[in-house]
């Protein structure tokens, strides 16, 4: 027999050693831990000045588009509103179609969730129509960004001239069907109107009378020109006895 067999030393050191790389392992981990959280954080804090800078850069050609009526603009003119160098601004956008390309996605979507915004809170079908038409008409100010937007929606569905094919004005269209359909329950449209193609037909019309409000006279009231394209959309053209 070993005489060290019965002799618990050697089994305390074993124990202790294991205790100490049990140690040595949990503080590995927990400083792994550490430096990937803090890798994490950085990287959050970097995208979020990130987005803020791309936000910047957009606020500064959207105002340019505001100023000119138009997306005539270089990018030399962005750069020094937000006081960065050309080279820092095409980081964030390759070219300034991609940068009009931008604002006009944001604008759409700011409208959108406006607009949806604006349906929550009306109590009824009619109320609903009406706030749609004069946010619609609101946000279709001459020369901003939402106007030039929707020109060049018009303008890439040029040949869909029967509905509104583009994606951002098909979600607007699909806004105002959903409240004509609401309508209809309410007894104010009739039950055989094609909620979808009356929807087309009434927005194409605001989009048009807003850019246009000047030569209609209502340039100063659009309230008025609200209340007069929500009467012409519910009442239509024709008298009773109007045939076609």
């Amino acid at each position: 027999m070993n005489r060290f067999d019965n002799d618990p030393v050697p089994v305390l050191v074993q124990e202790a050693v294991g205790e100490v790389r049990a140690a040595q392992a949990a503080v590995r981990g927990a400083v792994e831990k550490r430096v990937a959280e803090h890798r994490a954080g950085g990287s959050e804090t970097k995208t979020k000045k990130s987005a803020a800078t791309r936000k910047r850069i957009m606020d500064a050609a959207s105002g340019l588009m505001r100023e000119r009526g138009s997306v005539d603009f270089q990018m030399n003119e962005v750069s020094d509103r937000c006081n960065m160098s050309k080279g820092a601004l095409y980081y964030y956008f390759s070219d300034r179609e991609e940068l009009v390309q931008a604002v006009f996605a944001e604008v759409f979507d700011e409208t959108i969730e406006a607009l949806e915004a604006t349906c929550d809170q009306a109590e009824t079908g009619r109320e609903a129509i009406r706030l749609l038409c004069a946010e619609i008409v609101r946000r279709l100010d001459a020369g901003g960004p939402f106007t030039l937007a929707i020109s060049n929606e018009m303008a890439v569905s040029r040949d869909k001239a029967l509905t509104v094919a583009s994606e951002r004005l098909g979600r607007i269209v699909k806004l105002v069907s959903t409240q004509f359909t609401r309508a209809k329950s309410e007894g104010i449209i009739r039950e055989d109107v094609d909620a979808r193609l009356a929807a087309t037909h009434v927005v194409g019309g605001f989009l048009l009378a807003s850019v246009a409000a000047l030569d209609l006279g209502y340039d100063d009231d659009r309230e008025g020109m609200v209340s007069a394209l929500v009467q012409l959309s519910l009442r239509g053209l024709g008298t009773e006895g109007a045939v076609l």
